[in-house]
């Protein structure tokens, strides 16, 4: 079983704005629009079609630079080529002038949402220049033209279909203050560039330092360990699951009576499974999440009913570099706080009060 979930929000690009579906990910920068003269290709005309097409003669702020352009945008197997256009980008009610992006001339077969919102820390987290185009996300925009009021987004994400999502460009969640949350300090010390899987991840540079893992099974008096190497956590919104070392994965699956990746169990069985808890950076702060966080919920069509399919994904096809990856099934119990400036993400859990 193999599948992939994603939040998204509306932008616009021009004016007036071409309204566009983005993908919200804290891992990108990288900001793509299919191009009207995508539909000249042969090859890759069809998959140009399904999308809103940006034609730059029709907006009034659209600035030329035409230097040619490549993307590959790694979570979705998506690989572009085009030009370098610079226009304003339009997202909640802000106006981020004069954005730099790639105009997709040529675009695989790709029909999930029209483009991703790079939510990456800023351009100095790669030594890039600030007008790299490949680095230049449209949050750095946000910060760099003061637009927000503090240089912070918070995300809260959906655990099932019948629930609503929220990104807040330059605040908290609205039910939240500072007090009610956890701060942890990212940590900036690592980076892995000679692989495109890591430096895809790496590259937002929303990460963390995780100190310590374990298990509340039932039938032990304590926790069961179940990490043995820190690590350095990478938070992303994009990735649709939470990668650990092979042996933790193996641990963990053990614990909560699965057998392999991507098993399951019937979702009425939550309530008999252990919580998993999280030891966060330098002061050892601790996130506990149960059965309905980090099980993944999937309707089975062919047999009609619901499933809870395990999010814990070995990474050992790549490789140990010290990094791990909490994506989704770790957001979803959880508010979360991205700060720009406190250089720190900020947690509170969500609690179980509308979910079971």
């Amino acid at each position: 079983m193999w599948f992939f979930s994603f939040y998204t929000t509306r932008i616009g690009v021009g004016n007036p704005p071409l309204m566009l579906t983005a993908n919200v990910d804290t891992s990108w920068s990288t900001l793509f629009v299919p191009s009207v003269n995508c539909t000249s290709d042969t090859q890759t005309h069809q998959s140009c079609k399904i999308h809103p097409l940006y034609n730059s003669s029709l907006s009034s702020t659209y600035r030329p630079d035409l230097s040619p352009a490549s993307v590959k945008y790694e979570e979705w197997g998506l690989r572009t080529k085009g030009n370098v256009s610079q226009d304003s980008i339009h997202a909640a009610d802000m106006e981020i002038k004069g954005q730099m992006f790639e105009e997709a001339i040529t675009l695989d077969e790709f029909h999930i949402f029209d483009t991703a919102l790079g939510l990456s820390l800023f351009p100095s987290r790669s030594g890039a220049e600030p007008d790299d185009f490949m680095t230049a996300s449209p949050f750095n925009g946000m910060i760099q033209q003061g637009l927000l009021d503090a240089n912070i987004f918070s995300l809260t994400l959906t655990r099932n279909d019948q629930e609503r999502g929220e990104l807040v460009l330059g605040g908290l969640p609205s039910n939240l203050t500072r007090e009610d949350m956890i701060e942890v300090p990212l940590d900036l010390s690592k980076t892995y560039n000679s692989d495109h899987f890591w430096r895809y991840y790496t590259m937002g540079g929303w990460q963390i330092p995780v100190t310590n893992m374990s298990i509340s099974s039932y039938g032990y008096q304590d926790p069961i360990p179940v990490l043995e190497t820190p690590q350095i956590a990478i938070i992303s919104s994009s990735c649709s699951w939470i990668g650990l070392p092979t042996e933790t994965v193996t641990k963990i699956h053990a614990a909560i009576g699965m057998n392999y990746t991507y098993d399951w169990i019937h979702c009425d069985n939550r309530k008999e499974l252990p919580n998993w808890t999280i030891v966060l950076g330098p002061h050892g702060q601790r996130i506990t999440l149960s059965p309905w966080d980090y099980l993944i919920e999937v309707y089975d069509k062919v047999y009609k009913h619901l499933k809870c399919v395990s999010a814990f994904f070995p990474l050992e096809r790549y490789g140990d570099k010290g990094f791990i990856i909490l994506g989704q099934p770790f957001l979803n119990g959880l508010y979360s706080v991205f700060d720009a400036d406190r250089l720190s993400i900020s947690f509170a859990n969500r609690g179980l009060e509308n979910w079971r």
